[in-house]
């Protein structure tokens, strides 16, 4: 009798505190009063405070506390939910929204941060396209390269391939060059074509995708839209799949599609035409 007797007082003292949670969301999101929403602010941290810090915990995975202070980002969260929380909407979307901005402050914590420390090698397909007597020196460097920076070259790789995410057949040549270091005699024969088809293909590739891999950073940077630039900076900085970017941003999978192919398309075409500063020429071109 005592066991249920207690189980009961748990339940019902975890559904007055929901009531509690409950009230306080609204009262936070619903009030004019910025005096009074700094008071309620406290009660909010009390209630919600292990929900953000956890979230934190699992987004900033194996990056150490120095880089990413839990603590740090938990307060900013709830900072960030006091600026903004005219825009939060209903009191029932206040948990899901504090969880949603911690992870996003989180991952621009990350990406500042390797902004600042990490030089990463400038990956472009002249090191993945080889020749026929270069492929097996290649590969025998390339499996001499250590962790860490062969972990940096993947990063890189992987930008690389998604400037392809629409380009079905030359993004099948650049995989089987870097996964398999075929030279093009070699895909020629795995893709139906002929050596020199691809020989060209490749170089039509490296012509602009060189320029693009060197300038990438800043070309997100200088995309006008604040929109196009979240888009872009999660899809190749952060390395994000479209549904990962579609839940934190709260934009459509069509529209984030819409975004990556068209932006792409524009880098496309200004570093066909202006190879040596893309950056300036995509200023201009939007100013």
């Amino acid at each position: 009798y005592e066991a249920n007797h207690n189980s009961i007082s748990e339940e019902v003292g975890c559904i007055v505190r929901k009531v509690n949670d409950i009230r306080l969301n609204r009262q936070f999101v619903e009030t004019d009063d910025e005096e009074e929403a700094d008071q309620l602010l406290s009660s909010l941290v009390k209630a919600h405070r292990k929900t953000v810090f956890d979230a934190v915990e699992s987004q900033k995975g194996n990056h150490p506390d120095i880089v990413v202070d839990p603590d740090a980002i938990t307060n900013d969260t709830f900072l960030k939910a006091l600026e903004k929380r005219k825009h939060i909407g209903e009191p029932e979307k206040l948990v899901g929204w504090l969880v949603t901005a911690a992870k996003n402050l989180t991952i621009d914590k990350i990406r500042r941060t390797d902004t600042q420390t990490r030089r990463l090698p400038t990956t472009t397909l002249d090191r993945l396209f080889v020749g026929e007597r270069e492929a097996l020196y290649d590969a025998s460097r390339r499996a001499e390269t250590d962790a860490a920076q062969t972990g940096a070259y993947r990063y890189r790789e992987e930008q690389l391939l998604r400037l392809l995410t629409y380009m079905d057949k030359d993004r099948e040549i650049v995989v089987l060059a870097r996964d398999e270091r075929l030279n093009p005699a070699q895909i020629a024969e795995r893709v139906g074509s002929t050596a020199e088809a691809v020989q060209k293909r490749q170089e039509r590739l490296i012509k602009w995708t060189n320029p693009v891999m060197q300038h990438l950073d800043a070309l997100i940077d200088c995309l006008p839209n604040e929109k196009d630039r979240n888009v872009m900076e999660r899809y190749f900085l952060d390395q994000q799949s479209f549904s990962e970017i579609t839940e934190a941003l709260g934009i459509s999978r069509s529209t984030i599609e819409e975004t990556v192919k068209r932006v792409i398309k524009d880098w496309k075409k200004t570093a066909k035409d202006n190879p040596t500063d893309p950056v300036s020429a995509m200023v201009k071109k939007e100013g």
